[in-house]
């Protein structure tokens, strides 16, 4: 993580771009039980499964960002060059984008840069946890992308490099022991490990819908936990008011506490578990 983050704030330097809001009457997360998209003011990624392949799509329009990954059950990635535009429509309660229709599981607003909440104590971990990783950051570093999307329930990358390919979409849930993180989507082709998968959830729409829920027992400071369900409990290892470090099975992470110049590109307003569990859409 600490990595992938230096290589975000490496590429902002790179894509510099005025505010939009061309996904601004959209913005949310979305799921069915095929695919998945995060839509912000300004970048929007969609997940899907077609065919035999998953695909994603990260569009930026004001960086002129549009960019296409398919993983085959072949072991083979491809970036197409010609890319079909994301085509967004409402259809009643759901969301129409390229054809495949989704249902909004997440609300995001969007705030203005602010001084976020210090961790002054081990009660607050958690709170901090949630509410400094959020927001977005993008880039492009040799016509390469780069996206991070995290939101109060949701953790989403997009990121392509000549030594690794990683794209994927996770839930999420903090408490003061530390994180537990769920991926769902996950596409990776890791040239150095090996690693090759391609894997969206069965009923992706009822595990977006749903709450995680945290099992204490499962935080443990000096080791990572991988639960048989697929969930991975990264434990914490200490706090400072600025920095928090957590096990993250082989490295340890570092959560740090942004600040109003940090690179963010748009900043997504912290909304505790407690209000967000009595919005509609997770009842």
């Amino acid at each position: 993580m600490k990595k992938f983050l230096s290589i975000i704030i490496c590429a902002i330097s790179v894509v510099i771009a005025s505010a939009a809001t061309n996904f601004a009457q959209y913005k949310g997360v979305y799921a069915s039980n095929t695919a998945e998209a995060v839509i912000t003011d300004s970048v929007c990624i969609m997940y899907f499964q077609k065919d035999s392949t998953m695909q994603a799509i990260l569009e930026v329009p004001s960086a002129n960002v549009h960019h296409k990954t398919v993983f085959a059950p072949d072991g083979t990635v491809s970036f197409p060059t010609e890319i079909e535009t994301l085509v967004i429509q409402r259809n009643g309660d759901m969301l129409n984008i390229n054809g495949f229709d989704l249902e909004k599981i997440e609300d995001i607003a969007t705030a203005n840069p602010y001084e976020m909440k210090r961790c002054s104590s081990k009660f607050e971990v958690g709170k901090c946890l949630q509410e400094w990783r959020l927001g977005v950051m993008y880039g492009v570093i040799d016509d390469l992308p780069a996206c991070e999307i995290n939101t109060n329930r949701h953790m989403f990358v997009y990121m392509v490099n000549p030594s690794m390919v990683y794209i994927r979409a996770a839930a999420a849930r903090n408490n003061n022991k530390g994180t537990l993180f769920f991926q769902n989507i996950r596409m990776m082709k890791n040239q150095n490990t090996g690693e090759y998968t391609m894997y969206i959830m069965p009923d992706n729409l009822a595990f977006t819908k749903n709450d995680l829920k945290i099992d204490n027992s499962k935080f443990q400071p000096n080791s990572c936990t991988f639960n048989p369900d697929g969930g991975i409990y990264w434990s914490l290892i200490s706090f400072e008011p600025g920095n928090i470090l957590l096990n993250g099975c082989g490295e340890t992470y570092q959560v740090g506490r942004p600040q109003k110049d940090s690179g963010l590109t748009e900043w997504i307003q912290y909304q505790s578990y407690s209000s967000i569990a009595e919005f509609p859409l997770l009842k």
